[in-house]
């Protein structure tokens, strides 16, 4: 059984790249960059993108806060249970309440697995702890579904800003009566402004979604791994020890 070694282990990391997330910006900020995009879309849409993709990391750093602390509640499960093996008589400490973090996503299903086989049905009770694990990994990654939608609503926004700036680059010319200089030169500025539009949104709905994406991986991966080691638990340690006592 691999178990994080540091507290918190998941959150250090997501902080880590959130700091260097917020180093990038802060250098695009200072250069003018954020402020020209935001400024020079009329449809708004690169600040909805922004407004977006900050709504999903805060969802992110909370999924992560939630699982580091289901991490660590199945950590001091496997301690304890290292330091209190499972022996013959009274010291059967999946049956009781001696068991820290009961109320965890893993301490929940090893009180399920206990029930199930404390009534002695192996065929039904290896259905039923399947079962019980795909309840957990529901739980624990099942709010991820929304952030990746996210993630797929960003890069739509993008292409919306696209068109929408093709439109405003393109709606000058209908409008166009002449070919004085002076009508050109507004014709080419305000189809400047749509093109800026067009690629302002594109680069910030893919680059949003990208990053959000990398955030919601690294959540998911950390959902599986917790689901998976406390199903091993279960099953190689918990399971075999139940089975000796019965």
């Amino acid at each position: 059984m691999r178990y994080t070694k540091t507290p918190y282990g998941l959150f250090l990391q997501w902080l880590l790249l959130l700091g260097l997330l917020l180093f990038i910006s802060w250098i695009f900020w200072e250069k003018g960059l954020l402020q020209t995009a935001l400024l020079s879309d009329p449809s708004r849409i690169t600040l909805i993108i922004l407004i977006l993709f900050v709504i999903a990391t805060c969802h992110c750093a909370a999924r992560t806060l939630f699982l580091s602390q289901e991490q660590s509640a199945l950590d001091r499960i496997v301690l304890f249970t290292s330091a209190n093996p499972t022996g013959q008589g009274s010291n059967r400490w999946w049956m009781d309440n001696q068991l820290p973090a009961r109320d965890s996503l893993s301490g929940q299903l090893i009180a399920g697995v206990a029930a199930i086989h404390s009534r002695a049905q192996s065929n039904q009770g290896s259905q039923d702890t399947q079962l019980l694990a795909q309840v957990m990994a529901e739980r624990t990654r099942g709010q991820h579904e929304v952030g990746w939608f996210i993630c797929g609503l960003l890069v739509k926004l993008g292409l919306l800003g696209t068109v929408v700036g093709f439109i405003l680059m393109l709606a000058p010319v209908a409008e166009l009566e002449s070919f004085d200089l002076s009508d050109i030169q507004g014709l080419l500025q305000r189809m400047t402004t749509g093109m800026g539009v067009a690629l302002n949104t594109t680069l910030m709905g893919l680059s949003c979604s990208m990053l959000l994406g990398l955030q919601y991986l690294i959540l998911d991966r950390a959902a599986d791994r917790l689901v998976s080691e406390a199903v091993e638990f279960t099953e190689t340690r918990l399971f075999k020890a139940a089975g000796r006592e019965q």
